[in-house]
Parts: C-alpha cells; structure tokens; sequence
C-alpha cells in the first residue's frame, strides 16, 4: 500500500513538472524605463543608481520586486540629484502594462542648483609652513558660488590627503569634514579641516645584494637618510635605475613608518639583466644600398658597473667595425667617460677613405643638453677627386645636444639642435692645422589632426691650409636621403679640374615638408630642399622637390621619396627610402 501511495506522488510530481515547464520557458516581459526632464549625461548617471534599471536588466521579471523598484524610484533620483546639487526636484511616476511588456515612466523637474556660500578649508600642523608642500597643494575642485557635487567634494578631499601623504605627513586625518545645506536659505558650506602631523623623513635604504656594487647604485639618486621623505624621490631613483641598464627589473618601495623615530625604510628590490646581449640585422636606404648588422653588449664588465659594446655594420658604402668601453662617473645618470676604437670603409660615387679612429669622450648631461668633449687619433687613407693622401691627425671637440620630444618614434611638437667644433694642430701628433664648426637643427610641428610642418637646416664651415691634405672623412658632401633628395648620396660639392666631386670647405642645407596622415597609418609629404657644399662665398645651391609616402611603423617613419633635382636641365627623378624617427 504504502509503495504504492510513492509511486503515486511520484506521478503526480511529474505531472505538474510537465505543465509548468511551458510556463517556465515563456519569454520574459520587457521592461523598459523612461527618464525625462534632465540632460544626458545626468539622465544616465541618475538611471544607474535606480533599483528599477537592475530590475529591468533581468532575464526574468518578478512583478512584485518590479512595483517596489518602482515605488523606491522617486527616493533614488532625489538622492541621485543631490548628489550632483539638485536639492528641490521633483518626480512624477507611472508604471504601466502593455502587450509587449511593463513602461516604468519618470518625468523629472530638478530645481535650481545648490549653491556654496562658504567654502573653509584649514591644513594645521607642520604642513602649514612647508613652502614646498604649499606650492603642490593641488585646487580644490569647489569654489564659492559653484555648485554643490559630491563627487568633486569628495575627489577634492582624496587629493589633498594623499598630496601631504606623498610628502612623507603619514599621520595627516581629517579632525573636520562636513557639508552643511540649509534647505531654507537653499546653500551649503563646506568646511574641511586637514590636520598634517609630523612630515616623517628617510630612513636606512637596503639595496639587495647585484651585479654591481653598492655605492655605484647609490650615486643614481638614492635618498639619502635623514632628508625629509618625498614620494616622488622614490620614483626618480627607480627611474634611474631602470634607465641604467643594468636590470630588467626595479622595485623602490617604503616600509613601515617607525613613529617613534619618525622615519620610513626604503627597499630597493632588483632584477639583473642577462650579462651578455647580442644583436642582428638587416636593412636598406638609398644612401647606403643593403645593410648588415650584428652587434655585441656586455652590459656590465665588472662590479663597477663599466660596460663594453661592439657593433658591425656592413654596406657597399659605409662598413664599420667598432668597440665602445663606457665608465660611469661621480652622478652616473649624468657624466661617463668612454673610450673607443672603430675601423671604417666608405666608398661613395664621389670619395673613397679607409680609416682607424681611436676616441676617448668625456659626456655630461645637462638637463635637456648634453655636452661632449672629445680627443680622436684619426689615421686615414683616402681619395677623393685627384686628391689622394694619408693623414695622421689627434682631433680635439667639444660639441652640444639638446632635444626634445613629445614622442620618440612619431613627435607632433619637437626639435633638435647640435653644434660641434673640432680640429687640429700641425706637429701637435697631426699632419696639418684645421678648424671646423658645424650647426645642425630639426624641428617638428603638428597641426590638425593628422597634419605637420617638418623643416632642417645644416650649416658647416672649415678653415684649413691645404685643403687636399684634408681626409674626405672631414670634408663637406651634400645630396641624399637626409641632404637634397633628387641627388645622389655626397654627390654635389666643388668639383676638381676633371670633374669630379672632390668636397668642399663650406656647407648649406635646408629643407621644409608638409605631412598628412590621411588613412590612419598611413599618409603622404611634399618638400623643397636646396642645398650644396662650396669653397668660396658663392653658394650654388641645388634644389630638389617632390612628394613621398609615409608609414608610421612601430621602429619609426618609413620614407619613401620620389625627387626631382628641379635646378638640373631635364630635373631628373630619383627614389630616396629611409627608416628612422624624425629627430
């Protein structure tokens, strides 16, 4: 009897599953919610806040949770319109049935805004006298007469506390934070007062244990102990150490403020790159033909941070073999010393040299310049025109560089500039007496969207006795993919009595471009150039002008250039393609 009672419900338990099942897979009502009466961007900041939006992004509709979102629905835009200063709206509310589903309807009125009237905001403490504190306080967000919004009282508050945080006031709280409305006189005032605390200062900073030594790393800027504590001084020397190229990793963090001592640890945690790093390549430009590339870094030599870098560099033009030791000084992120050996063939239509350069350079950094001075032992072999010769000649130069950029591989505002003097003195190690100034300058403009102005200027002057004695290694060429496009590489400048380019004492090169990106990646340029290597003061400049396309490649622009040598009978065209950024 009792078995069969079980097989009964069991039936009757089936059955009702079988007739719900339809019910169950019915489609849900839509639910669709109206807000009018306000702009958008704070209808769709109010209608997030709403019970009744969640409710309709339901997959099933519950009626009853449904009307009580409904009936809560005037509260919370209330409440959502204080919050951005609206204290006197008003909502008129309907929900409705229809065949396709449920109409949830609001029609908002949100009153006049809230106004401050009073605005009171006190740092006490030490902080009051900091001057450098002071004079990163960020502003607050609120003024007299503005608006009454939460989200800006509320960021205003978060940024002033974490300013003082940054400058080591670890103990800063706010004693008084409040925002008073008077819904009568319909104002508010808001009155914050921040108490600082004592600025904590550095404590011990604990290196771990790397490739190079201690006091080395410390020269990069480490705080030092006892100096009141700034966030920003955690950053810089992270920074450096990143930039020293030593490690693949770099973690400078605070400790635990010891209140008693008033200070804060630092950790300096670090990852060292590989010891060894090798590099090889291939490539093509007009000037050069086919390149190869292959290069050797030692990144660190020995616990003194020296390094060494060994590059090749092979073309039907230009082959270089060369080694370059580096040595960090006193402030490392600023001064080096370097010493270097290159052996080099260039073998151009106008000029062939064979030469070994033994260099020592000495580099200081000074904020956006950089300053070289350099002593070279230059023996070279070379021809160039009827002028053949070897020549011997211990090169003193010091030269400046100061660039900058808003964007190394593609800048919209930059510029460049360089001026290098150099030369020499007869029976001082050198063949013969020279002296040489040059002045190089670049500079990028955008505009537009996608639009820029690129403009270069290259002016050189040499004064030597025996200007056949001089090496074409320190002789003035122009024409090619960075001088007078429409003309072959070194292929303008004085000729000899057969006609050949022989080089020259003097140059003068300009050029300006018009770019437009007009397909993402991808755009095209217009240019003039003009330009020529001289002897004398008459200048004979040759002019080349024409249109080129553009890519914006993730190593830098890709030029390709169509150019007419406009100044020559017939102007003739010529293909330039270069790789590179533009400063």
């Amino acid at each position: 009897m009792i078995r069969g009672l079980r097989g009964l419900r069991r039936a009757l338990v089936g059955a009702c599953l079988l007739l719900m099942a339809p019910l169950a897979l019915a489609a849900s009502p839509a639910v669709q919610v109206e807000l009018d009466g306000l702009s958008d961007s704070l209808r769709d900041s109010v209608l997030a806040s709403l019970d009744i939006s969640a409710e309709a992004a339901r997959k099933r509709v519950s009626v009853s949770r449904l009307r009580r979102a409904h009936a809560a629905a005037p509260r919370q835009i209330a409440i959502a319109l204080e919050a951005s200063g609206y204290y006197r709206s008003q909502t008129h509310a309907t929900l409705t049935r229809a065949d396709t589903g449920w109409r949830a309807h609001y029609q908002v009125q949100r009153g006049p805004p809230l106004r401050i009237s009073q605005l009171q905001l006190t740092v006490a403490g030490p902080a009051q006298a900091d001057l450098e504190l002071q004079a990163a306080r960020p502003k607050f967000p609120l003024k007299v007469g503005d608006r009454l919004r939460h989200a800006r009282y509320d960021s205003g508050k978060r940024a002033l506390l974490e300013t003082l945080l940054g400058y080591g006031y670890f103990d800063a709280r706010y004693t008084l934070h409040r925002v008073d409305v008077d819904p009568e006189v319909y104002e508010a005032r808001v009155l914050l007062t921040l108490d600082s605390g004592p600025r904590y200062r550095f404590g011990a900073v604990a290196l771990d244990d790397t490739v190079v030594n201690e006091p080395l790393l410390r020269r990069y800027g480490a705080p030092q102990a006892g100096t009141p504590y700034h966030a920003a001084d955690l950053l810089s020397y992270q920074g450096s150490l990143s930039d020293s190229g030593y490690f693949s990793g770099v973690d400078v963090t605070p400790g635990v403020p010891d209140r008693q001592a008033g200070t804060v640890p630092i950790q300096v945690s670090l990852t060292a790159r590989p010891r060894n790093a090798y590099s090889a390549g291939a490539g093509f430009a007009t000037d050069s033909g086919p390149r190869l590339r292959a290069g050797h870094e030692r990144r660190y030599v020995n616990q003194r941070g020296h390094s060494l870098d060994s590059h090749l560099l092979l073309s039907p033009r230009d082959s270089t073999l060369g080694t370059t030791y580096r040595i960090p000084l006193a402030d490392p992120r600023a001064e080096q010393l370097t010493f270097g050996a290159a052996l080099s063939q260039k073998d151009t239509v106008t000029a062939r040299s064979d030469s070994l350069n033994l260099q020592s350079v000495y580099i200081r950094r000074q904020g956006p310049w950089r300053r070289t001075l350099g002593l070279d032992y230059l023996i070279e072999s070379f021809r160039a025109g009827d002028d053949r010769g070897n020549s011997k000649l211990l090169i003193p130069s010091v030269s400046w560089l100061g660039s900058r950029s808003d964007d190394p591989l593609w800048p919209r505002d930059g510029g460049r500039l360089e001026f290098t003097l150099r030369g020499a003195l007869a029976g001082l190690l050198s063949d013969l007496s020279f002296a040489q100034a040059r002045v190089g300058g670049k500079y990028v403009a955008g505009f537009g969207r996608n639009q820029r102005l690129l403009g270069r200027v290259e002016v050189g002057s040499t004064w030597v006795d025996g200007f056949g004695e001089l090496p074409t290694s320190l002789r003035f060429f122009a024409g090619g993919d960075q001088s007078v496009r429409g003309f072959d590489y070194q292929k303008l400048g004085p000729r000899d009595s057969s006609g050949d380019v022989a080089g020259g004492r003097h140059l003068l090169v300009a050029s300006l471009e018009y770019e437009w990106m007009f397909a993402g990646d991808f755009g095209g340029a217009l240019f003039f150039d003009a330009g020529n290597a001289f002897d004398g003061v008459r200048l004979n400049l040759k002019r080349g002008a024409g249109f080129g396309v553009r890519w914006r490649s993730p190593i830098g622009a890709v030029r390709v250039d169509i150019a007419s040598a406009v100044s020559e009978p017939g102007a003739p065209l010529r293909l330039h393609l270069s790789v590179g950024p533009d400063l």
